[in-house]
């Protein structure tokens, strides 16, 4: 009677055991690759590639944020990026921040939308010194232009934020953009 009654609990310690161990080995699969497909997002111009390091990719979306100092500024979210070039050939490029107009329609805030004349940006290169300018001071939306050498690549933060000024901002304003990288020619 022992014997049957500690079998029958080995039987069911093991399954559980199983259970639980292949759960743990699933899940941890499912996380790790859930984490990483949402952190890196590559985008394939032609002859560069260009990866965003955030889980929005390209994307910026400013809701509900107050005007801001530029030390705070500064240290508001930094959105990441690698402008990689594995050719042989040397490439023109820019880098544009456009609104996201499918987001704007999405969220239906076209009219909370933040003057360019309010936002202050600010561009890194290669962990260099930023340059921080007001967003409407950028001619067509073009951030920077350079050229890539060959096999070479470039780190790039923008950091975005409302400047501190007289001009109330409401609370409920947004702003939505799409940082591009297009090469010349294109």
């Amino acid at each position: 009677m022992y014997r049957s009654y500690y079998r029958r609990h080995m039987i069911k310690s093991t399954i559980i055991i199983i259970f639980l161990f292949a759960f743990a080995i699933v899940s941890t699969y499912l996380i790790y690759h859930n984490f990483s497909n949402e952190r890196e997002k590559d985008v394939d111009t032609g002859e560069m590639e260009v990866i965003f390091h955030s889980k929005d990719g390209n994307k910026i979306n400013l809701t509900k944020f107050n005007p801001v100092s530029d030390a705070v500024g500064l240290s508001s979210t930094e959105y990441d990026f690698t402008v990689k070039n594995s050719t042989d050939n040397s490439v023109r490029y820019k880098i544009i921040l456009d609104d996201n107009i499918k987001r704007i329609q999405k969220d239906n805030c076209g009219d909370y939308i933040i003057p360019k004349d309010l936002l202050k940006l600010c561009l890194r290169i290669n962990h260099q010194t930023p340059v921080a300018m007001i967003l409407s001071e950028y001619q067509d939306n073009v951030l920077y232009e350079d050229t890539l050498e060959a096999n070479s690549e470039e780190d790039y933060s923008i950091r975005l934020w409302a400047i501190n000024n007289d001009f109330v901002i409401d609370r409920n304003s947004h702003y939505h953009a799409i940082i591009k990288v297009i090469e010349e020619g294109e």
